[in-house]
């Protein structure tokens, strides 16, 4: 009921699955997002040629970065796509809704049509044109609560909210799929930041507090942990599943140093040399206790491992704060 994992296999480009060359355009959705906008400079940097679409045309959140031109505008759960994958060799599909607590109640329906209709038009339209390589979205909210050791890609799932469901749904989903012949690859993203980082996470919230954005929500004790991992690193994760097609798998994309929110909140504030105004509230429904991600299968077959410690890339999203001409202040509806 998973995708398994291919054998391990070491091409002449170093460890990992070989390299296809026959991979060429990419087709990245939600590519105006935080996460989009990496992978397509990430696919840049490769050599190859990003097609971007989203639903919208501009950022979905106030940014110094200037807007990335979009291909096509499309809503997935509704729009045809054949043209847009016949024309391409593979896809990166990051287009859905993100977020554990508005997943709750009538947001649910949001999430199930944003993450899990949408991939499944997604796979038959790459059915349908014989699309090489389909590489989606997954997150370590599959896992639930990480109480001790790793979470490796073979564990039991226990999403411990309707996000995270949503999201081991679309897994199956993609089960399916591959069984009928796409070649496929979950990631699942563990806790990503960097610049750019949507305004509802937490390390944006905390560089906010800082300075004139409200009080920092704080949910329960603070001891909660979590494998941050910087964007551009997911980003080249991302990419090296897109050209390492092998057979289908899924994959853990996590930094390597797991942090407390009491941690994180030291080290921003001695980044800062400010003190973070907090306001102490309830534990939040379905917030894990503890993420922590094992990519043995990331560095055994996409040849992977995070490279930015979590004090480099937390002073990169401080340095952008500083820069941005507004501070984001509310979060995207659509993108990941």
């Amino acid at each position: 009921d998973r995708l398994e994992p291919g054998p391990t296999q070491f091409g002449d480009n170093g460890p990992g699955l070989p390299v296809h060359d026959s991979i060429q355009r990419v087709l990245v959705t939600g590519a105006a997002g935080f996460i989009g906008r990496a992978v397509v400079a990430e696919l840049r940097r490769a050599g190859l040629e990003p097609v971007t679409l989203d639903r919208d045309v501009t950022p979905p959140y106030a940014s110094v970065d200037q807007p990335i031109p979009i291909d096509v505008v499309a809503d997935l759960a509704t729009a045809d796509l054949d043209a847009a994958l016949s024309e391409v060799d593979a896809v990166v599909h990051l287009a859905g809704t993100p977020g554990v607590q508005s997943s709750w109640a009538e947001g649910f329906e949001t999430h199930v049509r944003n993450n899990l209709v949408a991939t499944q038009r997604v796979c038959e339209a790459a059915l349908r044109t014989d699309c090489q390589r389909v590489v989606v979205a997954s997150s370590s909210s599959v896992y639930g609560d990480v109480e001790r050791d790793l979470a490796r890609e073979d564990d039991h799932l226990t999403p411990l909210s309707p996000y995270g469901a949503s999201k081991a749904a679309v897994e199956h989903l993609l089960g399916a799929y591959a069984a009928r012949g796409l070649s496929i690859a979950a990631m699942r993203y563990f806790t990503v930041f960097g610049p750019g980082q949507r305004p509802d996470m937490a390390i944006n919230r905390l560089f906010r507090a800082t300075v004139d954005g409200p009080a920092f929500p704080l949910r329960g004790t603070g001891e909660q942990c979590r494998s941050f991992t910087y964007v551009d690193d997911v980003a080249e994760a991302t990419v090296r599943a897109v050209r390492r097609m092998g057979t289908s798998s899924v994959f853990n994309v996590g930094g390597g140093e797991v942090v407390s929110v009491r941690d994180l909140i030291k080290r921003i504030e001695a980044l800062t040399g400010r003190t973070i105004r907090i306001e102490q509230l309830p534990p939040a429904p379905g917030d894990p206790g503890r993420t922590a991600a094992d990519v043995t299968r990331a560095a055994t077959e996409l040849g992977w491992s995070a490279t930015t410690s979590i004090d480099d890339g937390l002073a990169a999203q401080w340095h952008w704060h500083q820069r941005s001409a507004t501070s984001p202040s509310t979060a995207p509806a659509y993108a990941t």
